[in-house]
């Protein structure tokens, strides 16, 4: 899932000031202090600038910004505070490349949103057979190819509140789906590990209606039917 980006280094280099050979700071023109944000001098240049200072976007900056590593003495400037704003929404979302919000976690959300929710019967059917062709044509490992393409197809198709959700589910069934396969080869061959041929014919038959059919939820997790009735648990 995408992350806010450390803008640290950013403030600090390129838009705060560098120690001279003498240790003194030298400033562009226009910069101030971190610590000086919040004096009415640098209030009157951000609403100056067409800055909201009470809206959810400019919030989100700051509290960013503090979370990246600007501290007190660092420096800063009003049109770089500008520029920043522009990657989060009025709700003070960020705002990612592909302009989808809510696949940041924050101190907010915490671990809330890891639990099983309805998504696309078209993920499933997409992830099931990235795996399935992982196994294939690269005998299990990695990632299988288009991983990422399936999750930010599905986070289009749903709100932004549910997109963390969504993507925590879909890790489930594509563990899901990963163990059902390699459970199927060693039933062919007891021996066979990660990284070796799939023997010939050991995944047919396997359908994605037949994995979940043995799934039950617990908590926010799923757990697989055994046997006698009773649950395993799915190691994610």
């Amino acid at each position: 899932m995408p992350n806010i980006a450390n803008y640290g280094f950013l403030f600090q280099s390129m838009f705060g000031g560098t120690k001279t050979s003498w240790g003194r700071s030298s400033t562009l023109p226009g910069m101030f202090q971190f610590s000086q944000l919040n004096s009415s001098s640098i209030q009157s240049q951000l609403k100056a600038a067409g800055i909201d200072t009470s809206s959810k976007r400019y919030k989100a900056v700051i509290e960013q910004m503090k979370k990246s590593g600007c501290t007190g003495n660092m420096f800063t400037n009003v049109q770089a505070i500008k520029n920043l704003m522009k990657n989060y929404n009025s709700r003070g979302e960020f705002v990612d490349s592909d302009g989808l919000t809510g696949l940041c976690v924050t101190d907010e959300t915490g671990d809330s949103y890891k639990k099983i929710i309805d998504i696309p019967e078209s993920s499933k059917d997409k992830m099931f057979e990235a795996v399935r062709n992982n196994f294939l044509y690269r005998n299990g490992m990695g990632d299988g190819k288009g991983k990422t393409e399936i999750y930010m197809d599905m986070y289009r198709q749903m709100k932004s509140d549910d997109r963390l959700s969504a993507g925590y589910t879909l890790q489930q069934y594509h563990s899901a789906y990963a163990q059902a396969f390699a459970s199927a080869i060693k039933a062919v061959d007891p021996t066979w590990e990660y990284g070796n041929t799939v023997p010939s014919g050991a995944l047919d038959g396997i359908t994605r209606e037949a994995v979940e059919s043995q799934l039950v939820k617990s908590g926010n997790t799923f757990v697989k039917k055994s046997s006698s009735g009773s649950t395993l648990d799915i190691q994610i």
